[in-house]
């Protein structure tokens, strides 16, 4: 039986009649975010599942769900979602304590609370501690949002080793594939291999329509006419429900031209003066606001790559966008080079890689450091076609970091392995393979 004051909850909690989630609230696996938070689940720790609006993390916890109702067997009566967003459930409970309260009290066994965009319960952070160390062992919590407050709070410190991050982006290829019921062959991560049997699939157009309309899983599946009218409305979301309310900011309409600036430059570097100067704002308003766009995870700042912190520090950065989408829905498919760097980008930190970009004379759009300590430049031309110009990037890296003796070009259509005289081995790429075998 559903207490009186829980009875808001129930048709966010429809497992409590049915014992399972709804087929249609599951939605396409996601297998590398589930299996990551399965690993935690057991543990004490409070999941942040945060990322940009509409990339899935609901439909994420949903899939979580039903895993731990058919194969843990979790007692269906013992998982509460509750959406913080919702004015009435922040009325009916005033604190976090409040819910957890409620929900503890009747029935037996360990209980799970989801606190789906938590943000918005004043000093949630606080408040998460409280109920953490209250019903630590008693009670699982996840907690979501879409703002990157969820990370990098001032308050964050309350939760100090009480966290497990995990930050939800939109498909990857991959996944884009899976959701257009492309049957794949097992992907064994050498391009070799994996080239010879992905080559006959085609996904050259593939890979286009990843470019031009990105991995929100919305946009993927609504009829071609529809995907950019979405991809505003989600511009619109991210502007005045993570930005303008979570900050207070007064004059949108700046903010809105600072946005529009970054998605049109997306693969530029970029000053603070620079953006300031076209959109007639001071300096540290725009650096502001820029911040508040980030925190957001609307785009990435990409630092340059040097031993030194402070170098970095001095050098401008570069833009990367979460979604091609944000760019394409209002600017086109005009600068498709840039829109395949992005998306090569967005590949290297899904890997949970470190991504940097270089320049001397020549630039490298992306130096990764991978888990074993190696150095891998990456230079991206997807175009038709390569000529010596085009290696000149790599070949200035290599003559800066004489260790380096490896790099990856990603091309349009090409695949070869390059040697030069140096002894260096450059292994030209298709976007298509290196989204699915790097």
């Amino acid at each position: 039986m559903v207490s009186e004051r829980l009875s808001l909850f129930v048709p966010l909690n429809p497992w409590w009649r049915t014992s399972e989630v709804p087929s249609s609230w599951v939605g396409l696996s996601r297998k590398k975010y589930s299996a990551e938070m399965l690993k935690w689940i057991d543990d004490d720790f409070m999941q942040v599942i945060s990322g940009i609006r509409r990339s899935g993390k609901t439909t994420l916890i949903y899939q979580v769900l039903d895993t731990l109702i058919k194969e843990k067997k979790l007692e269906p009566q013992n998982i509460l979602f509750v959406n913080c967003d919702d004015v009435k459930a922040r009325e009916s409970f005033n604190y976090l304590t409040d819910i957890a309260e409620v929900f503890e009290t009747p029935g037996e066994g360990k209980k799970l609370i989801v606190l789906d965009e938590v943000q918005y319960y004043e000093k949630w952070e606080q408040q998460c501690k409280n109920i953490y160390d209250t019903y630590k062992g008693r009670i699982k919590f996840l907690i979501s949002g879409s703002s990157a407050t969820l990370r990098t709070s001032k308050d964050l410190h309350f939760l100090t080793g009480r966290i497990m991050p995990i930050t939800v982006n939109p498909f990857s290829f991959e996944e884009f594939l899976w959701a257009k019921k492309l049957v794949l062959p097992k992907i064994l991560m050498n391009f070799d291999a994996d080239y010879k049997k992905l080559v006959q699939l085609g996904l050259g157009k593939f890979v286009h329509e990843y470019l031009e309309f990105g991995g929100f899983p919305e946009i993927v599946l609504a009829a071609a006419e529809k995907k950019n009218q979405i991809a505003k409305e989600y511009l619109d979301e991210v502007i005045y429900k993570d930005i303008v309310k979570l900050w207070e900011i007064k004059d949108v309409k700046n903010l809105e031209k600072v946005a529009l600036f970054l998605m049109q430059n997306v693969g530029k570097r970029f000053s603070y003066r620079k953006i300031a100067d076209a959109i007639g704002e001071n300096k540290n308003t725009t650096q502001n606001y820029l911040h508040y766009i980030e925190e957001s995870y609307l785009l990435r700042l990409i630092e340059y790559y040097a031993k030194s912190t402070a170098q970095q520090f001095r050098k401008e950065k570069k833009i990367a966008l979460v979604d091609p989408v944000f760019h394409t829905s209002r600017f086109g498919l005009a600068n498709i080079g840039p829109l395949a760097e992005n998306c090569v980008y967005m590949h290297l930190e899904n890997g949970g890689l470190r991504i940097f970009y270089w320049k001397n004379t020549y630039e490298v759009d992306f130096v990764i450091e991978t888990l074993k300590g190696d150095v891998v430049p990456i230079e991206v031309k997807y175009q038709n076609e390569i000529n010596s110009e085009d290696f000149k990037g790599l070949h200035s890296f290599f003559k800066h970091f004489e260790k380096v003796k490896y790099g990856i070009m990603v091309t349009k259509d090409r695949f070869e392995t390059v040697k030069t005289k140096d002894g260096n081995v450059i292994q030209l790429v298709p976007l298509w393979l290196f989204l699915l075998s790097f």
